[in-house]
Order: C-alpha cells, then structure tokens, then sequence
C-alpha cells in the first residue's frame, strides 16, 4: 500500500509544509532538508497539528507518556511533510536511516525511549521494514516553542530530484 493511502487509512494528515512555514515563524536560520546524493537530511520538527503546536508541554511533568508518544507521532508527520516537500513522492523513501528524538523531560523521567516509540511505530505502520530506524532518544530540559518532542530524521531515497529547500530565516521580535 502506498505511504499516503496507509496514512489516510489511520486518520492522519500530512501538513502542507509551505503552509507551516509561513504561518509558523522560527527565528532562527536553517533549510528543511539537504540532500547528499541519496540521502536526505532533515532538520528538527515537532509536533503540529491542524496548524498549531500539538501536546506542549514537559513529559513527566505536563504530560503523560501516553501524550509525549502521541505528539512523537505527530511530530513525525511534519518530518514526512519535510519529505513530500523534498520528493514530492513519499513512496521514494527507500529507508529510515537514522531517528533522533528530543524529548523535553521533567528532572528524573526516565521513558524517553517510549515516547521516541511514536514516531517509531508510526514509520514502521506507514513503511513498514522501510521505516524502521536506527535511533537515539534524548531527554532534555526545555525544546523550542515549548515542544514536548523534536525529531530529527535522515532518509535514504530513490531517484534523484530533490526541490530545493525551503529556508527558516524568519526574524521574531
């Protein structure tokens, strides 16, 4: 089954890119992906949902395992906006090469991994194999815009058209 058709049988939205940039000003300087070769680096992306951030907040704290895992899984759908962006094709993805997780952590919340797993499990129902990672999951004191989860993926894809990349250059005051 194609990628996008898996996502619409669970329910889930790929966000428009473009859309979250223009409406979701960062402050800082970075593009959203760089490709080398077939690989396809992406830069951090956190949980956003019909355009707004999703599940803010501090695991252990503001929120529960349950909660930080959802907002793991969405946080992994803006990366597979990042992808369709780039590709313009989600079923180029050849494979998750790596998976890092932020995971913005209460003092002594030790479940890192199991919020991380969000995302994880997410990849792995909408790729099945492909979208099984390597990864990292790393708890933290405090994410940008107060985001309870970041992640940072790298693929290796098919083909070779790559758009260019979108740049984050915006300047809040």
């Amino acid at each position: 089954m194609k990628a996008e058709e898996t996502l619409a049988a669970l329910g889930l939205v790929v966000p428009d890119l473009e859309e979250l940039y223009r409406t979701n000003p960062s402050g800082a300087h970075y593009i959203s992906h760089y490709a080398v070769r077939d690989l396809l680096y992406l830069s951090g992306t956190t949980p956003r949902k019909d355009g707004r951030a999703y599940l803010p907040g501090v695991v252990g704290k503001d929120l529960t395992v349950e909660q930080g895992y959802e907002a793991a899984r969405y946080a992994a759908l803006t990366t597979l906006a990042a992808i369709r962006y780039a590709l313009g094709d989600l079923d180029r993805v050849q494979q998750f090469v790596h998976l890092t997780g932020f995971v913005s952590s209460a003092p002594g919340f030790g479940d890192q991994p199991r919020v991380i797993n969000g995302a994880a499990d997410l990849l792995v129902e909408v790729f099945g194999e492909r979208g099984k990672p390597t990864r990292a999951a790393i708890g933290c004191q405090g994410l940008g815009g107060n985001a309870s989860v970041e992640i940072v993926a790298t693929v290796l894809f098919a083909g070779t058209d790559v758009r260019p990349p979108l740049a984050r250059d915006h300047v809040v005051k």
